[in-house]
């Protein structure tokens, strides 16, 4: 007749217990799968962060071009620096915020009141947006130039130099 009692090292005679849980081998590839499955979706998850980034500045600078258009409607057709726009209540503060927001901060070029142009530019290039975007009073925004004074030299959303859609243009906002 067999025991279901097995000898333990401390000697005494007890029934062996049915060891529970997981072994390190299972916990190892439980841990790998999800290694695996965190690097496919982080870097789509950046991305589409950072699209969402550059729709919230492609709106912002037609927030902008409304702002000014009502401004220049109440004020003889003459143009304000975002500062009075805000302190006139034309927009919201958060434009002059120096640290940007949604990934993107915005500069206006403080030129005459005849003219305006503004620029939004991306916190950190290449990780809170790709583009820099700029409108100016012809209310055409663009993306890809590098400063207010350039803003007719660049080229519109959706387009190319030729007037083509561009597969490389970033969605609209």
């Amino acid at each position: 007749m067999q025991s279901s009692y097995k000898l333990q090292p401390t000697g005494e005679n007890k029934p062996m217990k049915k060891e529970q849980g997981f072994s390190l081998i299972e916990l190892l590839i439980v841990v790998a799968i999800i290694a695996i499955i965190a690097a496919i979706a982080v870097p789509s998850m950046l991305t589409a962060r950072m699209a969402a980034n550059e729709s919230s500045a492609i709106q912002g600078c037609r927030t902008v071009c409304s702002a000014e258009m009502a401004y220049a409607a109440v004020n003889n057709q003459n143009f304000a620096p975002i500062a009075d726009l805000v302190e006139q209540n034309f927009l919201d503060n958060r434009f002059l915020n120096t640290e940007g927001f949604n990934g993107y901060v915005y500069v206006d070029d403080d030129a005459a009141a005849t003219t305006f142009a503004f620029e939004a530019n991306p916190v950190q290039t290449g990780s809170t947006g790709r583009y820099n975007f700029t409108v100016a009073q012809d209310l055409v925004v663009r993306y890809g130039t590098l400063a207010p004074e350039e803003a007719l030299a660049g080229q519109p959303i959706g387009q190319s130099a030729d007037g083509v859609s561009s597969d490389e243009a970033p969605p609209e906002g």
